[in-house]
């Protein structure tokens, strides 16, 4: 079977992950992107709606505040008592003082009335007192003759008007919509009849502010169900009108989701506005061709990149190889330049170091050191694995220092602390309380990562004087480590673990007292007492195989013989106290090591 090269497995491997992490940086802007786009987008066609509508009730209100200024001018009241002649017979003039006042009331050339300044909302309005008197005023000049017949033609919808039990009418045509209202006195007396002309033209264009979406559909309707005005399909209209309510936010109609915005004016007169929710994704389509071709151009990149750094990375590697290959083939002279890279730098040193022994040997003493060479490569493959697995916490550590992750440095620095205490000084018997409690705290310090609240500890030494006491080397961590484990890491809700330190007896025969304690869930201790020794914990069966608490026994028999003890205590559901009472013994040296024996 063919094998396939360092470098296309690396440089496949580096496109993959090169890849692989601009498609995800690309899915994850892309989502903050579409989730930012279509809540704004969708608030700005929201803001449209309701500013078109908010338009439309502005001049309604314009007309309102016309009909309460008339019904509050004192100059027209006497038209309304019917006390003053208001069309002379002989010319058909009208009394110029009340046209004045009617002017004032309802000023048709505010800005108020205009739309964008151009074309009038209301075009005309006429003021009908109770004998069929009439006052009028038109916003564009009109002939003699036109104003006899329009006069004629709105004295008859107020006669119409005035027979219905109506405080309000509408009557449409095709240029104009035509509302009709009455007007009261302060005991709510009626007085008489106003008729106003609302320009068509000018509803157009007010609500097609909103055109600039697709699927757009407006309506004004008057009462319940009556349109009189319209922009859209009639099948969502029908379906608008039938809702009978205001409406605001995404509606169904015709089967399509539609953003809707309603508002209800006086006179009984309602807007409808709504447009096609497709319009939220519209403004998208160059968006994403912007961002497909943006797309598509760093992949591109990132794979150049990916292949010229992978070429740059195995190019060291193929000259390693070839001085391997040269060196297996008996050329004893070959030896590795300089790298710029200081792991290969490093392993070219080692590889000539190597190959000068490796001479030396077979030019010297080969036969001699054959054996010694076989122990010596022995011992070293059995130390590889875990000073190589120290060198790369510490170089993990170093770099989460350097990127300023402070709480994955100071996980990596307990970790590799932890294992330097408890692999790099096995051949070490005895150390001091201060050197064994610095291993606990890293290893409680990684508990204390992993279950957060869940753990707490809390560590106890009687005085400082005790630090300097020599105990066996790992006696307090794995009594620790066997509390967590098997005390707390089962039970439910929070748990505590403590480690308390003190001596007591006479000077000369001070015994040091080592106590660890949880509050974990215990275990079933039978008919005995709660506190007993060594031997009986030894003859009870437990359901749970405490493997660091067997060896520590053991540990503390050849060490120490009689003059210990070891004290366990447990309650069910309560959690577990070891004690262990060791002679005080300080010294300078850490006693003897395996090495020595």
């Amino acid at each position: 079977m063919k094998k396939r090269t360092l470098n296309r497995e690396l440089t496949i491997l580096m496109m993959i992950v090169s890849a692989c992490t601009v498609l995800s940086a690309c899915v994850a802007v892309l989502y903050v992107f579409f989730s930012f786009f279509v809540q704004n987008t969708y608030e700005d066609i929201e803001y449209v709606l309701k500013k078109t509508s908010q338009d439309f009730q502005a001049h309604m209100q314009f007309i309102e505040d016309g009909a309460v200024s008339i019904r509050h001018n004192h100059m027209l009241d006497d038209f309304f008592s019917c006390k003053t002649e208001v069309v002379s017979e002989a010319d058909g003039s009208m009394g110029k003082s009340l046209n004045s006042q009617l002017s004032y009331s309802l000023d048709l050339y505010s800005d108020r009335n205009m739309i964008e300044k151009q074309i009038p909302f209301v075009t005309s309005v006429y003021l009908f007192n109770n004998e069929d008197q009439c006052i009028y005023e038109h916003y564009y000049a009109k002939t003699l003759e036109d104003e006899i017949r329009e006069k004629n033609k709105y004295n008859q919808f107020q006669k119409k008007f005035q027979s219905k039990d109506l405080s309000y009418e509408c009557i449409t045509d095709e240029k104009s919509i035509n509302l009709l209202f009455r007007i009261y006195d302060d005991s709510m007396k009626e007085e008489g009849i106003c008729v106003l002309t609302i320009s068509r033209e000018a509803v157009q264009k007010i609500l097609n502010a909103t055109a600039i979406y697709s699927d757009c559909v407006w309506m004004v309707v008057f009462g319940d169900d009556r349109v009189i005005a319209f922009q859209g399909g009639w099948s969502e209209i029908e379906e608008l009108v039938a809702q009978k309510k205001v409406l605001s936010g995404t509606i169904r109609l015709s089967d399509k989701d539609m953003i809707c915005c309603s508002d209800v004016s006086g006179f009984r007169i309602r807007t409808m506005i709504a447009v096609g929710e497709e319009n939220i994704f519209s403004g998208l389509r160059s968006t994403m061709v912007m961002f497909g071709i943006g797309l598509g151009i760093v992949v591109l990149l990132t794979i150049c990149v990916a292949f010229l750094a992978s070429k740059r990375f195995t190019k060291p590697v193929a000259r390693m190889i070839e001085s391997i290959r040269a060196f297996g083939g008996q050329n004893f002279d070959v030896r590795m330049g300089e790298f710029s890279i200081r792991e290969f730098h490093d392993i070219g040193l080692v590889f000539n170091e190597m190959a000068d022994k490796i001479e030396y040997l077979i030019s010297q003493v080969y036969e001699k050191q054959l054996l010694a060479a076989k122990a010596q490569t022995k011992y070293l493959q059995s130390q590889i694995n875990p000073h190589f697995q120290f060198n790369v916490l510490a170089m993990l550590s170093l770099k989460a220092k350097m990127a300023g992750n402070e709480e994955v440095y100071e996980g990596l620095r307990a970790f590799s602390k932890l294992t330097q205490g408890k692999i790099f000084r096995e051949k070490e018997i005895k150390i001091k309380v201060s050197e064994e409690l610095e291993i606990v705290r890293f290893y409680l310090y990684l508990q204390k990562s992993r279950y957060q609240e869940k753990l707490s500890y809390e560590i106890e030494v009687e005085n400082e004087q005790i630090n300097q006491n020599l105990i066996p080397r790992l006696l307090i961590e794995p009594l620790v480590e066997n509390a967590v484990s098997h005390g707390l890491e089962p039970k439910r809700g929070k748990g505590k673990v403590r480690v308390c330190l003190f001596e007591d007896g006479d000077v000369g025969e001070r015994m040091f007292h080592i106590c660890v304690e949880d509050d974990g869930i215990g275990f079933d201790m039978g008919d005995r007492e709660p506190l007993f020794e060594e031997k009986d914990f030894i003859t009870k069966e437990i359901e749970h195989t405490h493997t660091g608490l067997e060896n520590t026994k053991r540990m503390l028999r050849i060490l120490y013989g009689d003059r210990h003890k070891l004290n366990i205590r447990s309650i069910k559901g309560q959690g577990t106290k070891i004690e262990i009472i060791l002679p005080v013994e300080r010294g300078e040296q850490y006693v003897e090591d395996y090495s020595s024996r």
